[in-house]
């Protein structure tokens, strides 16, 4: 009489093994095509933004759009509100871990530079026609998820605090720039970087963090003087 053949012990076990390790693959691949998706969605978000701050510099004779400083409701990200299709949708990031509590009380996860919108430094550039090098010049940062979601006025960046000829000789201004961007928000440890022409980057934390400590303060307006 013939008797069926059924696994193993030792075989079973192979075949639990191998399954288990397809699976992880099959995870891992899910993983990471939807954290393409998301930076890919996150870059989209920050290209509607510089399209309508283009549109908005057009119809303010050259000039940026103002901080929070400038008063109540006049947060770059509002002023640009009739320049975008759904503001709501636009200014959150699909990664920001505070996405709902910024929602709620009228924040973005995206932080526009001090330089254009900042008179009081002197490497101030306040006008998109003044920049002689718009696609050298960062406006707009993903802003680091430890800023408070109730001050209106975590929407903006101070770079020169990060620059400081202390900071620079204590080797803090890496330090310091974390407390107001995230470079490492999305995959491989990188972030998402609006340029003035409306072009968007994905540049590597650890790029970022190499020109930091070489004293190169990357968040200056590539503008080569103003222009008379």
């Amino acid at each position: 009489m013939n008797r069926k053949r059924g696994f193993t012990l030792v075989e079973m076990l192979i075949v639990i093994a191998i399954i288990g390790t397809l699976v992880a693959l099959l995870l891992t691949a899910i993983q990471s095509a939807r954290a393409s998706a998301f930076k890919t969605s996150c870059s989209n978000r920050m290209r509607q933004v510089g399209l309508a701050m283009t549109m908005f510099c057009d119809a303010n004779q050259g000039r940026f759009p103002q901080n929070s400083h400038a008063g109540a409701g006049k947060s770059w990200i509002y002023t640009l509100g009739p320049y975008l299709e759904d503001m709501d949708v636009v200014r959150i990031c699909p990664l920001d871990p505070n996405a709902d509590l910024r929602l709620k009380n009228k924040q973005t996860s995206y932080v526009i530079s001090g330089y254009i919108t900042s008179a009081s430094q002197a490497a101030s550039v306040l006008e998109m026609r003044k920049l002689k090098a718009p696609s050298r010049t960062i406006t707009v940062c993903e802003g680091s998820n430890l800023r408070s979601v109730s001050n209106l006025g975590a929407e903006h960046t101070h770079p020169w605090n990060w620059f400081t000829e202390a900071n620079i000789t204590a080797g803090t201004v890496w330090t310091e720039a974390l407390k107001e961007i995230q470079p490492d928000q999305h995959m491989s440890g990188s972030a998402n970087y609006l340029f003035a022409d409306a072009h968007v980057e994905t540049i590597s934390a650890l790029d970022l963090r190499n020109r930091a400590e070489a004293a190169d303060n990357f968040a200056l307006p590539e503008n080569g003087g103003m222009t008379p």
